[in-house]
């Protein structure tokens, strides 16, 4: 099993502008059981963001464990070129310190330290954390958000500086607001991430227009692959992934501001990050008009 966040070095033949590289890939979690991924072709050029997309069961997390090696390789041949930082859907924290959870054994460097923390929107945690980053967290310390969690783990891979990054839908448990302000400042084309090789697992559509390439993943299978004007001309299974999350996305959002505007006080008993817990009405009309533009451009193909 690999460690959540680790950083994992690979000794590889890949071609040169390919950071990521799967040729005919079929993948099972246990020999004697059927085959969860099919026919993988895939090759990430240095330096790209690849989103990939497709509904639950897919195949999407079960891509990124057969890139760590966690999953039995069955047929083809995977590559990756240089070292790689793993951020899971379901964060890892360890009993230590918030400072300790994030430098991982790294030497601490306290620019590059706070400007992960700024990153990755912790900075405002720090205030309410009674000893801030000394703070010990984890099963025998204060018990973080899950938002929370999810941003020290990817922060502990932000401050690791590996060549290839696999985002496993690292933004699922933040809000609206907060997920724009990470993609914008770490994962995006203008984040801290850019000139990395980047893979991230995603439901958050409106990012999608952002990012070099998708791939859309069907029963374990790449459907499409292409950028994300190219697959919304096609009509097929991206164009189908559009239509269905969109509007449970923007119910859920919409329900998410009702919840926000009811809410007064936070029990005194209980750890909250203001960060975690926003006003999304701009977001989430941003969000109405990514989709509007979308089916628009759907309707003129």
């Amino acid at each position: 099993m690999v460690p959540p966040s680790a950083i994992i070095s690979y000794t590889v033949f890949s071609p040169s502008d390919s950071s990521v590289t799967v040729v005919n890939g079929k993948f099972t979690w246990a020999k004697q059981d059927p085959p969860a991924l099919h026919n993988i072709n895939l090759m990430v050029p240095q330096g790209s963001l690849l989103a990939v997309v497709g509904h639950v069961g897919c195949g999407k997390s079960s891509l990124v464990s057969a890139l760590l090696g966690e999953m039995e390789k069955l047929e083809g041949h995977i590559s990756i070129r240089g070292s790689v930082a793993y951020v899971p859907q379901q964060a890892w924290i360890q009993n230590a310190t918030l400072r300790d959870n994030i430098l991982f054994g790294k030497a601490y460097n306290e620019q590059k330290y706070r400007s992960c923390l700024e990153a990755c929107a912790l900075t405002p945690d720090l205030e309410v954390l009674p000893g801030g980053d000394l703070t010990e967290i984890g099963e025998k310390g204060i018990n973080l958000s899950g938002g929370q969690r999810q941003r020290v783990s990817l922060a502990r891979a932000l401050y690791n500086e590996a060549d290839v990054y696999l985002l496993d839908d690292p933004l699922s448990a933040v809000d609206s607001h907060v997920a724009k302000h990470i993609f914008d400042h770490v994962i995006g084309p203008e984040g801290v991430l850019q000139g990395k090789t980047r893979i991230l697992v995603t439901h958050g559509i409106s990012f999608l227009p952002q990012v070099d390439n998708i791939m859309v993943m069907v029963e374990g299978r790449v459907s499409e692959m292409g950028s994300y004007q190219e697959l919304l001309q096609q009509n097929g299974a991206f164009a189908e992934f559009l239509r269905n999350y969109s509007l449970e996305d923007i119910i859920e959002d919409e329900a998410t501001v009702d919840l926000i505007d009811e809410e007064e006080d936070f029990p005194d008993d209980v750890l909250s990050n203001h960060t975690d817990m926003v006003d999304s009405e701009p977001v989430v009309e941003a969000k109405r008009k990514f989709i509007r533009y979308s089916i628009s451009l759907y309707n003129n193909s």
